[in-house]
């Protein structure tokens, strides 16, 4: 019920289109097909007449025609107004997703792959919308229409009309039977899909090294591997499909083919007029047709259901902000102290069983640039990591004296310019790259930002494209990116990731007098780097 819940409340935010879709068109198709049963049986009568008048006959059909006509449109804009909104939900579904995947922490977005993220983010997202549409009115609509039509052939005719509901309930107790198997076969289906894209990623993000190692064939494999693998949860599916069609659906046709032979017996001696077969004839189908529906609505609301759970998985991660005022709750204030100091007392960080950080301690003043070495591993960028609150850690890190972990995460980052080895550079241009330090940032300060980072003919570079993932940059211009970017913040505080691993002897001079300026004015300069020209920049090295 929760998933049901869920969904309901997307789909009321548009109240008026969802119950226009849901019921109108139960309710006029229940109108439209009781009708033209009735029309029938009016015609069966009227041409049984000796004689009868051909000028009467016309004009009943061409009237009933029009009513008919009426009430067909009526249900098909029912229809229409419902096939509107999915693709709303939809819309409003993933930007709750995107919502919380921007504002979770690191740690739980580290949990999922990739393609898994985008197969809950794109398949799930459109399933899980079927809950409110599809699968509510597959139940309202049989359900309502259903009722008609049992109501009207057990007044007709009480016994066919027992017969009918008997047979109706069967096909509704088949098609559950097969509701835990689809619903298994349903989430193989997902999690096969889960994996084929995440090859797919790995393909085009390694598209490079695949060429250099003719590596193509591999990795042709196992994209076609993960392929196999869904084309065989397919198979599965499609069997447990026809199984269902060859039994529930078949006792649903069996109904049908069933009851008006039955009702012509009947007639045939005397217990009901001919009228009454084409009247039962047309509902009798008309009710089978909505018990089958009814029960295929359960069950690809389990099938969407599972969906359900697999989005909510993102929905209920928790931000950032709500983590840290749980865990400041009941906690003493931190002293205020004048200064960004940062200090770091006994840090230890571990993941899964490793030891990456054990009891780091040491001060960084103002104005003061303290360089940060190590091997590959040693948990330079980890010690960053922890500064800016995205892993867990133990031990104290403050500013100014105030515990990071006591500050709101957006006033401590906002205190905090970051440049990492590996920017993060998006699919726009080098302008727009370097305004994400600072959005509302003017013109000028990008430019000035953009120079002090050693970027040379300003007015081309800015106007490139970064391309996906910066790889229509070099890697020395993306370094170039991420400082300018980091400077553009002008936080008090400053880490800079490896600035100048890729930059030539005349570019890293640059950048080494940005940071002597950023010392004057009294930054926070954390440097992490390897080169021993760029240790010149720093008042005191530390090596892990």
């Amino acid at each position: 019920m929760q998933a049901f819940k869920t969904m309901l409340r997307y789909a009321i935010r548009n109240r008026r289109l969802w119950l226009a879709g849901i019921f109108v068109p139960a309710v006029f198709s229940a109108a439209t097909n009781i009708y033209l049963a009735n029309v029938l049986q009016d015609y069966v009568e009227m041409v049984s007449r000796d004689p009868f008048s051909f000028h009467h006959v016309a004009v009943m059909l061409f009237m009933n025609l029009a009513a008919l006509l009426l009430l067909s449109c009526l249900d098909d804009a029912g229809l229409l107004a419902c096939s509107l909104l999915p693709a709303i939900m939809e819309s409003r579904l993933r930007a709750d997703c995107c919502r919380k995947l921007i504002r979770t922490s690191l740690k739980n977005l580290q949990k999922f792959r990739t393609g898994e993220l985008l197969t809950r983010y794109t398949t799930d997202a459109e399933l899980c919308t079927r809950i409110a549409v599809n699968d509510i009115s597959g139940v309202a609509y049989p359900l309502i229409a259903g009722t008609g039509y049992a109501a009207a052939v057990l007044y007709s005719d009480t016994g066919l009309g027992l017969i009918m509901l008997g047979l109706g309930l069967s096909v509704i107790l088949l098609n559950f039977i097969f509701v835990p198997k689809l619903k298994s076969a349903q989430k193989n289906i997902l999690q096969a899909r889960e994996a084929y894209t995440s090859e797919c990623i790995n393909a085009l993000h390694g598209k490079m090294t695949i060429r250099q190692y003719s590596a193509g064939e591999t990795m042709s494999r196992r994209i076609r591997e993960a392929s196999d693998r869904i084309r065989e949860m397919e198979y599965r599916a499609v069997s447990l499909r026809t199984l269902k069609a060859l039994t529930a659906d078949a006792l649903g046709g069996g109904c049908i083919y069933l009851l008006t032979p039955l009702a012509c017996v009947l007639a045939a001696y005397g217990y009901m007029e001919i009228s009454i077969v084409l009247f039962l004839n047309q509902l009798c189908r008309c009710f089978i047709m909505s018990t089958q529906n009814f029960a295929a609505a359960f069950v690809n609301y389990n099938e969407h259901r599972l969906s359900f759970e697999r989005v909510s998985e993102l929905l209920r991660l928790p931000e950032e902000s709500a983590e840290r005022e749980e865990g400041r709750r009941n906690k003493p204030a931190m002293r205020e102290t004048d200064g960004t100091s940062v200090t770091f007392d006994h840090v230890s960080v571990s993941c899964e069983g490793r030891q990456i950080l054990n009891e780091i301690s040491f001060t960084v003043s103002p104005g003061e640039c303290v360089c940060i070495r190590g091997g590959s591993g040693s948990g330079k960028s980890t010690l960053a990591k922890a500064l800016m609150q995205m892993v867990d850690y133990q031990g104290e890190i403050s500013i100014g004296g105030k515990s990071c972990k006591e500050l709101p995460l957006d006033i401590l980052r906002k205190q905090i310019a970051f440049s990492p080895e590996h920017s993060d550079l998006f699919c726009t241009s080098v302008y727009e790259n370097i305004r994400f330090g600072n959005p509302a940032a003017p013109k000028e300060a990008v430019y000035r930002a953009a120079d002090k980072a050693a970027v040379t003919d300003l007015e081309i570079f800015l106007r490139r494209e970064a391309g996906e993932c910066g790889e229509l940059l070099s890697g020395g211009q993306r370094q170039r990116v991420s400082v300018a970017r980091a400077l553009l913040r002008d936080a008090p505080i400053f880490i800079l990731d490896e600035p100048t691993a890729a930059l030539d002897t005349e570019s890293e001079a640059r950048i080494l007098q940005t940071v002597s300026d950023l010392k004057r004015e009294g930054k926070c300069i954390l440097l992490i780097t390897h080169k021993d020209s760029t240790m010149r920049a720093a008042d005191r090295i530390l090596e892990l």
